[in-house]
């Protein structure tokens, strides 16, 4: 993770995280509303627009998000999700506190938790009202990897910060948020990726606008470019890609230049290692043979089929990378990498 800066420490400091906490006598006033009256009840508690300034934006990608891809964050994330099915709460609190760090303790992430619960009661709601679905929950067996991934925390953090509660909540308010795509029908991409980080973005504005008739909406941006309405999720696509692909730097693309002739690379090996291991096979057998018998005429041309499909593999494995690697959007393929590619390329025909 990249060292802050200190102005980017200072804005940290002032914008992310930093709100006022929740409280018991928050929770319990507001637990009294009614469902209408809740629904009209501000529930932020910083200026949702600050999230999403420019700022705010850049210095998104290195916050530091305690517990991230740990197994243990995952297993307790779909304890809570389920209503605690099997332990009670101030125990998984308890637990879930030791894989975040303290602060916060297990006190403030159950006073978090009331909160979650009262902004999702106002989500679904004023879902309700507008006619839309509830933001849609992570399906089992689709994206394995996603809970408690750095994408969906950071879209949680977004979130969290927006109503003062723990990215683990926040990120349960919209647990597709992040995902590249529609709900479910999505990617997971690294999150290095520049439109993975634009999907972080764009998923939280969305929902905030949606779900809290608050904040951007998708055209988080507020783009001359965008000509969609910015309650459309299509909306702000053009610009946000554009945006944090352009924050991505050249740095990023040669890498990624650097990955698909790493992957062409070893392809390739596994080919000269299979036709290597083929030939001193061979060798061996004539070397058995001080008369210089011959393999037989089946085993020999097993043999070469055995090759040229090794190589067929390998060429068409170069081919998928090299067209991959053509496609990355950004400034160019280095020359060089391009030639070491359409050497590698050559190779295996030869």
């Amino acid at each position: 993770m990249p060292r802050l800066s200190d102005r980017q420490s200072e804005f940290l400091k002032m914008h992310l995280g930093c709100c006022p906490p929740v409280s018991a006598a928050e929770n319990e006033a507001l637990a009294k509303l009614s469902p209408e009256e809740l629904a009209k009840t501000d529930l932020t508690k910083v200026d949702v627009d600050t999230l999403f300034g420019k700022e705010a934006m850049d210095d998104l990608r290195a916050v530091e998000i305690k517990g991230e891809g740990k197994p243990k964050m995952k297993e307790l994330m779909q304890e809570i999700t389920k209503g605690f099915p099997k332990r009670p709460r101030q125990e998984v609190m308890e637990d879930l506190e030791t894989v975040v760090g303290t602060p916060p303790d297990s006190k403030k992430l159950n006073l978090d938790y009331d909160r979650f619960l009262i902004v999702k009661k106002q989500q679904e709601t004023v879902a309700k009202d507008k006619k839309e679905d509830a933001a849609p929950s992570l399906k089992e067996g689709m994206h394995e990897d996603f809970m408690a991934s750095r994408a969906q925390l950071l879209c949680g953090k977004v979130l969290g910060d927006s109503f003062g509660i723990h990215e683990v909540f926040g990120s349960m308010l919209n647990p597709t948020g992040g995902l590249v795509g529609p709900g479910n029908l999505a990617l997971h991409l690294d999150i290095d990726n520049p439109i993975a980080l634009h999907g972080v973005v764009h998923d939280a504005a969305g929902y905030l606008n949606t779900y809290h008739n608050d904040g951007p909406g998708y055209d988080y941006l507020d783009s001359d470019i965008e000509f969609l309405s910015t309650d459309n999720p299509l909306a702000g696509q053009i610009s946000g890609i554009a945006h944090w692909t352009m924050e991505a730097g050249d740095e990023y693309f040669i890498n990624r230049t650097d990955a698909a002739v790493l992957e062409v690379e070893n392809a390739l090996k596994s080919v000269r290692d299979a036709v290597a291991n083929t030939v001193d096979k061979m060798m061996t057998m004539f070397r058995s043979d001080p008369d210089g018998a011959r393999p037989e005429e089946g085993e020999a041309l097993d043999t070469a089929n055995a090759i040229e499909d090794a190589v067929g593999k390998a060429a068409k494995a170069a081919e998928q990378v090299y067209d991959a690697a053509m496609t990355i959007p950004g400034p160019p393929m280095a020359a060089k990498a391009k030639e070491k590619l359409d050497a590698m390329s050559s190779f295996v025909w030869n």
